[in-house]
């Protein structure tokens, strides 16, 4: 840690945004898929199965991780094809860009 704070202040290693931004959409990219594995889980869990304890936990599991219930629900709902990352994709970004269900 020393080495790098050294390094920047000698401006060996230059300060860049591109790194800040890959680290960024890396971020949204893993925080994408476990959205996304969470709502298959309860696709699964609630619609396939009707099992309702696992489908509790499945939802607390939202809960604890503080993910947006109307996002869940919009791709729970939205989505025909749960399992098709790029529909997924986009049903999420159209989400994320006007915060609407539907």
């Amino acid at each position: 840690m020393i080495n790098a704070k050294l390094a920047l202040r000698k401006k060996i290693i230059p300060k860049s945004s591109k790194l800040h931004t890959g680290i960024q959409e890396s971020r949204i990219r893993n925080d994408r898929q476990t959205v996304f594995q969470l709502v298959r889980d309860l696709v699964q869990a609630q619609f396939d199965r009707a099992d309702e304890e696992l489908t509790k936990r499945l939802w607390q599991d939202v809960a604890d991780r503080e993910i947006d219930l109307d996002r869940v629900i919009n791709l729970m709902y939205t989505c025909s094809f749960h399992e098709d990352d790029y529909e997924m994709t986009k049903v999420d970004e159209t989400y994320q860009k006007r915060g609407v269900v539907g």
